[in-house]
């Protein structure tokens, strides 16, 4: 009896710790639930940064200002405008470029697809056509800040003496509109592009830039939401083409394209036509299309042309 009642004492220790044991691994596996329920979510969170499809900006609107920039970027090109200043002729062609895309803006919110890529692929275009690596600024995310873009204009503007000087300013990236800046014109509301700090360069602003330049013969490209606004570059002298009007948006292309709808077709006119006015004539109806193809929206290329004959590279 006394054997018994010690076995059953054995049994009953025994139930009583595995009951213990199946609590802590009912406990372990609450936990455990709980965790997963918590981290899910902020995991989720944390990933590349969000990418859009649309050049659209909607961030800080900060208009860039020489004077008063807090752009301190190392990557900053310096200025160098010699007007009143005579330097040496440069070696190699009188060809000479400013090559601009941003995918990668600061912060996670802006981001792109491709406006990288057109860069690159707009400048292997220009090394093809005699544009020395030396004679070209080729600025893509983080080394395109606000103060590199007009620094990068400023150089090519020392660089280009003669009306002859042939000079190409390329831009793909983040396009916005800004409302009630003094910025030489009668808008109210400017076109701009965006640096990637974030601050606003607006359309009076390029103007007053190139309207220092010597060259006669000048090509400038935005593909860009609002780009179309950006007309107030146009005169004597310059093909001014944009991806869109100025109350519409520029769009990133698919996968297969790996560049910016307008970009992606501009390209190819170039390549076969060898001229602004042909690449345009090329690329605006089959950009057309495929924005409509693709998203099922409206994009209407523009193009300003005051420049006398055809500008051939």
């Amino acid at each position: 009896m006394k054997q018994r009642n010690i076995t059953n004492l054995f049994k009953y220790t025994k139930d009583i710790f595995s009951l213990k044991e199946d609590f802590m691994k009912g406990k372990i596996f609450i936990s455990l639930l709980i965790a997963g329920l918590f981290f899910v979510p902020v995991l989720a969170g944390i990933g590349p940064a969000q990418q859009n499809t649309q050049r659209v900006y909607s961030g800080p609107k900060i208009v860039f200002e020489e004077k008063n920039n807090h752009d301190t970027n190392t990557d900053a090109l310096p200025g160098n405008n010699p007007k009143g200043k005579p330097q040496p002729p440069a070696p190699g062609p009188d060809k000479w470029a400013v090559v601009i895309g941003i995918a990668d803006y600061q912060g996670s919110g802006n981001d792109l697809f491709y406006p990288d890529d057109d860069a690159m692929d707009m400048y292997n275009y220009l090394l093809s056509k005699g544009y020395p690596s030396s004679h070209i600024k080729l600025l893509t995310n983080r080394k395109a800040t606000a103060n590199a873009i007009v620094s990068a204009i400023d150089w090519m503007n020392s660089q280009e003496t003669q009306a002859t000087s042939e000079c190409v300013f390329f831009y793909s990236g983040h396009g916005t509109t800004y409302d009630g800046y003094n910025d030489g014109d009668t808008e109210y509301t400017d076109e701009c592009i965006v640096s990637y700090n974030l601050y606003i360069v607006l359309d009076g602003q390029l103007r007053q830039m190139f309207n220092t330049f010597n060259s006669q013969k000048i090509a400038i490209i935005f593909d860009s939401c609002f780009s179309g606004g950006m007309n107030d570059l146009q005169t004597t002298g310059r093909v001014v083409d944009t991806a869109c009007a100025e109350n519409e948006l520029s769009w990133d292309g698919s996968p297969a394209m790996s560049n910016g709808v307008y970009t992606y077709y501009y390209l190819q006119g170039l390549i076969s036509q060898n001229t602004v006015e042909g690449a345009h004539a090329y690329a605006a109806p089959l950009a057309q299309d495929a924005v409509q193809d693709l998203y099922g929206e409206v994009m209407n290329p523009q193009e300003y042309d005051s420049y006398s004959g055809t500008w051939q590279f």
